[in-house]
């Protein structure tokens, strides 16, 4: 994206994720978490990068098939971590699907233990080769997942990761996560639409994933690591009269983001999968619980808010909690 960049301040606060904030048309993602002392291991590389996307793979002729496989050794925050990943990245790929496509699916297990996969959210079968959470992936073996969607599916921003009992927790927190989007024909006045990805995550002196306590495995745990698409603080450039659109998905653990754009209002243009009423009074802040995803929405501040920069933002509303 071209032109001038903002000037004026504006900042997205998340909670207890920390703030966000734009400076100079730039968004910077910050883990100010009340009560977190944040690793020194876990200290970032780099901060403040431009904010990169995920590799997108979409569907053609009614289906999608992909190889996701899940490894250790991925990039978080500028550095070269045991972290996990789909395909040797954090998150992995996102899939774009519409309703009535196939989306066939093997899965490779390269991990030291038993995994398999969950498409958080989607309509699906939960038997056979489809969402089956009792799918059992041991190490060194593949598992071929064909999930069939409806065609009356709606449209929605869901994620994909693992879902193996006694595993779930540690294998997210390690960075297992992808971004999964239903697309149907909208008519949306968007510049550009974009993942947010969120995840947390503690690492050591040697960028190994710190094992939970027993403590957190009973109340849950937040990492002093909080990244976007894997990176710290990326920076969003934008320019005034432009609408960018949030697909925003927290894949924490346990963490819970409060999430609201300083000096504007967020309009949410969808509930869960369903479009909210265009008429809807711009809300100020919304929540985020772990493991949602947030659908897009577009922001139409209020003129008190306007000031000298006429920017119209997009931000997120509720997806809720699906599958």
């Amino acid at each position: 994206m071209s032109g001038r960049l903002i000037s004026r301040r504006r900042a997205i606060v998340l909670g207890g994720l920390g703030v966000v904030g734009l400076a100079t048309g730039a968004v910077g993602w910050m883990n100010t978490s009340a009560g977190t002392d944040p690793a020194e291991a876990s200290r970032p590389s780099v901060t403040g990068a431009d904010l990169l996307q995920p590799v997108e793979l979409t569907s053609e002729h009614g289906r999608l098939q992909v190889e996701l496989v899940a490894a250790t050794g991925v990039r978080l925050a500028g550095r070269d971590t045991a972290g996990f990943g789909f395909n040797g990245t954090s998150p992995g790929p996102t899939l774009r699907v519409r309703p009535g496509d196939e989306l066939a699916v093997r899965l490779v297990n390269r991990l030291d233990r038993p995994t398999n996969l969950h498409t958080h959210g989607l309509r699906v079968s939960p038997q056979a080769n489809s969402d089956n959470p009792f799918v059992r992936v041991d190490p060194g073996d593949s598992f071929d997942y064909l999930y069939r969607i409806p065609p009356d599916h709606p449209a929605g921003t869901h994620w994909y990761h693992p879902h193996h009992h006694g595993n779930v927790a540690d294998q997210l927190f390690a960075g297992l996560a992808g971004a999964l989007l239903v697309d149907v024909d909208q008519d949306l006045p968007v510049t550009a639409e974009q993942v947010l990805l969120v995840t947390d995550t503690t690492l050591d002196s040697a960028g190994h994933i710190v094992a939970a306590t027993a403590g957190e495995r009973m109340m849950g745990r937040e990492g002093a690591l909080v990244l976007v698409n894997g990176q710290h603080q990326p920076a969003i450039a934008a320019v005034p009269g432009a609408s960018l659109r949030w697909r925003i998905i927290n894949a924490c653990v346990s963490r819970v983001m409060a999430v609201r754009l300083e000096g504007h209002g967020l309009t949410r243009i969808a509930a869960r999968t369903a479009p909210t009423c265009p008429r809807r009074s711009p809300v100020r802040q919304f929540c985020s619980p772990p493991a949602t995803a947030l659908t897009p929405s577009c922001n139409r501040p209020p003129p008190a808010a306007t000031g000298s920069s006429p920017t119209r933002w997009t931000g997120a509303g509720w997806a809720g909690w699906a599958g």
